[in-house]
């Protein structure tokens, strides 16, 4: 007797596909404890007393991980289990958490793409329209280490009041604080900016910056001879300069 196929059907899902950037070296010169620990952070973020924001859990089934890739996927469109009010909001605010500890604590860089697209799971299996167009954003667009926010995200915002908190205008104004546009018109996650408002002491916000600015100091010495490696520092070193910028110009309106 012939055995009954499963059926496997895409499902309109918001999609993370984040890349751990300098891995080879980190496995190199970090105990499996340590690389454990940092995945486990992509996924988990469970610090209650650092942030005052509570993130939604990331269910086991929809967290997917091999070697230095991670996706996270969350399902817009299912029934019961999964609301998406608020998700992409969420998500994102999610990636702030991850890459403040992930850097400040581990000395950790992630690069990425967050996304909203059809995605199926099965068996174990992640795959799907989704997944290809978060590859495309974390190797294509984001070059730099940062977490690139595809147009598409933003438009699906607009025309599914599933995934509204309150009405349209209020969830693209909320989702937009939690973003930055570069010179090349990307968005991407502004964790340096939004940490500030999400630590659940603001005096560590202080030092927080400081491990930022001596973080990539350290990388500008050490890779000052590396073509590949040096421009991504270059690029953080302009990202800290804007937003302590911007930081003195709010203080003095």
């Amino acid at each position: 007797m012939e055995k009954r196929r499963r059926v496997v059907n895409y499902e309109p899902s918001i999609l993370s596909y984040t890349d751990i950037l300098g891995f080879r070296e980190l496995v190199a010169t970090r105990t499996a404890g340590e690389i454990s620990r940092a995945i486990r952070i992509v996924r988990e973020v469970v610090q209650p007393r650092r942030f005052k924001s509570p993130i939604p859990q990331v269910d086991e089934d929809d967290f997917r991980n091999f070697s230095d890739l991670c996706l996270i996927r969350r399902v817009i469109a299912r029934k019961g289990k999964f609301p998406a009010i608020g998700q992409v909001h969420a998500q994102i605010l999610h990636m702030v958490h991850v890459q403040s500890i992930l850097l400040a604590d581990e000395g950790i860089l992630l690069r990425g793409g967050i996304t909203i697209g059809d995605a199926a799971l099965s068996y174990g299996q992640l795959f799907g329209p989704a997944v290809i167009r978060g590859y495309e954003l974390e190797h294509d667009v984001a070059r730099f280490p940062r977490i690139v926010v595809g147009h598409e995200v933003l438009a699906a915002v607009r025309r599914n009041r599933e995934l509204w908190m309150h009405d349209r205008e209020s969830e693209i104004q909320a989702i937009k604080e939690l973003l930055r546009r570069d010179s090349d018109g990307e968005y991407f996650v502004d964790y340096l900016r939004v940490v500030e408002g999400e630590l659940g002491d603001p005096s560590q916000y202080a030092e927080f910056l400081a491990k930022h600015k001596r973080f990539i100091e350290n990388g500008l010495s050490r890779y000052k001879t590396n073509a590949s490696v040096l421009p991504k520092y270059k690029w953080l070193r302009e990202y800290h300069r804007q937003t302590i910028h911007y930081l003195k110009e709010r203080r003095n309106v």
